[in-house]
């Protein structure tokens, strides 16, 4: 019977668990956890297990921020845990940590064809990087650089390079987030604390009540089209997005293509397709065909994560 490998994809919200596949990747018994509800992420790990009662030897972690430090501290969780704590108190005999855009960049080429739709053509470079980005609890990065007949994984912190909003309103939403955070980075905006702050900061423009202080009712109410301000914070996020997703292919020189993932896009799919994003993704200048050569894609199922982790498992040395 092939090996089970223990996966996590741990965010600053959600923590999700399951078993693969050693050799598929196949993701199997996926259960959600808050991490809210549990202090230590061993003690999530501990729940998971205890109700599949297995006992796997080998795991790996995908986490939601900068990995390589003795002690791992999540960006936006009071979670933290010690690699060396985790491979103990679970019992394991090997146990990797990695970035989960890490992970979700080492699932890309594990993905059926399914687990994707498409935003964007273009033509893509295979000999040239994939940029694998997208908003959740924050705003991850990861880039897919080829070499020869192999590929390395680079995960970044992209989220955090300072906004430069262009609009008017993008000017203004920013300057009211800077009231409350000095330095503004693209992830003030792009994620889901990054959406309830464009849209409480156009309803203080517009001098409107606010409706809900959380993403996923804000989302709700565009979807239906019931709330303009809502409907205009989204469409704001997604060109925003776009005008983000265009600078890096950019900076990076990823014209083999872009995938965008995170948890909250494919919960606004008719919303985003729809959206400014393509448009401010190629409004690059004189330098619109350099990024117009990028097909986009988005991932629309959950688990890629899961499959990555175990991928890159494998894949390491």
């Amino acid at each position: 019977m092939p090996e089970r490998i223990l996966v996590a994809d741990i965010g600053g919200t959600n923590a999700r668990f399951a078993f693969a596949d050693a050799e598929t990747h196949a993701i199997s018994e996926t259960q959600n956890f808050r991490a809210e509800d549990f202090e230590t992420v061993t003690a999530a790990a501990h729940a998971f297990l205890e109700a599949t009662g297995e006992k796997p030897k080998v795991a790996c972690f995908a986490v939601a921020g900068p990995v390589g430090a003795d002690e791992f501290l999540f960006t936006n969780s009071h979670w933290k845990f010690r690699p060396n704590e985790i491979r103990s108190a679970l019992n394991l005999s090997r146990f990797l940590p990695v970035n989960d855009f890490y992970a979700l960049a080492s699932s890309i080429r594990h993905l059926p064809n399914d687990y994707f739709v498409k935003v964007k053509d273009g033509p893509g470079y295979a000999s040239a990087p994939a940029l694998v980005i997208g908003p959740g609890t924050g705003l991850g990065q990861a880039l897919i650089v080829p070499f020869g007949e192999k590929h390395r994984i680079v995960s970044t912190e992209g989220g955090h390079v300072l906004f430069a909003p262009r609009t008017e309103d993008e000017i203004a939403v920013m300057r009211l987030i800077a009231q409350e955070h000095p330095r503004v980075s693209v992830e003030r905006l792009l994620s889901g604390r990054g959406l309830v702050n464009i849209h409480r900061a156009l309803c203080t423009i517009s001098d409107m009540q606010r409706i809900s202080l959380r993403a996923d009712e804000i989302t709700a109410a565009a979807l239906v089209g019931a709330y303009p301000i809502a409907v205009k914070a989204v469409d704001m996020f997604c060109a925003i997005l776009g005008r983000v997703a265009g600078d890096a292919v950019l900076a990076t020189g990823a014209r083999g293509g872009v995938i965008l993932g995170g948890g909250i896009l494919p919960k606004i799919q008719t919303l985003f397709l729809k959206s400014a994003f393509v448009e401010r993704f190629v409004d690059k200048g004189r330098m619109r065909d350099y990024v117009d050569a990028a097909p986009v894609r988005l991932i629309i199922k959950e688990g890629a994560a899961l499959i990555g982790a175990a991928a890159a498992l494998q894949e390491a040395p």
